[in-house]
């Protein structure tokens, strides 16, 4: 990890990216105020930012990159709860609970704005209009958590795969493309590597995607999105709740 500390003037790229996250609206003040007392950061794809099972956290305002989030069991088993990129904030549960049992890794190379999360907290007990807009973003977070489990525990394999890569996918001059492999995407979506890959070669037969070694390919976005957005119970990933005809 590189870093450089607080103090700085905000970058163009933390200023954009705070543009475009759930603070957006807030007082400039409190916006000049974070980013007065945060550092950023690099991290290499791949690399694990922290461990919540050691007590560590990072609070952070994505610059570029995507980042996951993972939970990990007793036994070692790893699933992922969601993805992160551009605008997004970690760990703001973490930061009002003084931690919380989930890992961060760095899927793509990435560049962040630590927050400190002391200031963090302060201007929360100061500022009344912060603390209903991170309200707000923790209900909202619950609901697509629940939508997140509820295609984890419901969800075929193929729908789990599928928006998986889409979340993972990064745009290149060839085309959309997922750096992993069949252990890595299994951990993901708490599933085996032999049911992965059949459900891999699947998708590769269909012409939604193009596997080689660590690298798959997303030759078809579209499919690959019908695939991964099948209703499941009473949500339909698109449009929100579904609501019983008239």
């Amino acid at each position: 990890m590189n870093s450089h500390g607080p103090g700085a003037r905000p970058s163009a790229a933390a200023l954009e990216a705070w543009s475009k996250s759930f603070l957006a609206g807030q007082d400039p003040e409190v916006r000049d105020a974070l980013l007065a007392d945060s550092r950023i950061a690099t991290y290499p794809a791949g690399v694990c930012i922290c461990r919540g099972e050691e007590g560590d956290y990072r609070v952070a305002l994505i610059h570029r990159g995507r980042i996951r989030a993972q939970i990990t069991s007793w036994d070692g088993r790893e699933v992922t709860t969601r993805y992160m990129t551009v605008g997004h904030i970690t760990a703001v549960p973490a930061m009002l609970t003084h931690g919380a049992p989930a890992s961060l890794h760095a899927v793509t190379a990435c560049e962040v704005s630590l927050l400190n999360p002391n200031t963090f907290r302060r201007l929360m007990r100061t500022h009344a209009a912060l603390s209903y807009q991170v309200a707000v973003y923790l209900a909202e977070s619950t609901y697509e958590t629940v939508a997140y489990y509820e295609d984890n525990l419901f969800g075929s394999v193929q729908q789990r795969v599928s928006r998986h890569l889409l979340e993972m996918a990064t745009p290149t001059v060839g085309g959309l493309l997922v750096q992993t492999d069949q252990a890595e995407l299994a951990s993901a979506i708490g599933s085996v590597r032999e049911v992965v890959a059949r459900a891999l070669k699947k998708l590769s037969d269909t012409g939604a995607i193009r596997r080689s070694r660590r690298q798959i390919w997303i030759e078809d976005p579209g499919l690959l999105r019908s695939f991964a957005s099948e209703p499941l119970g009473g949500w339909l990933r698109e449009l929100g709740p579904r609501r019983p005809n008239p």
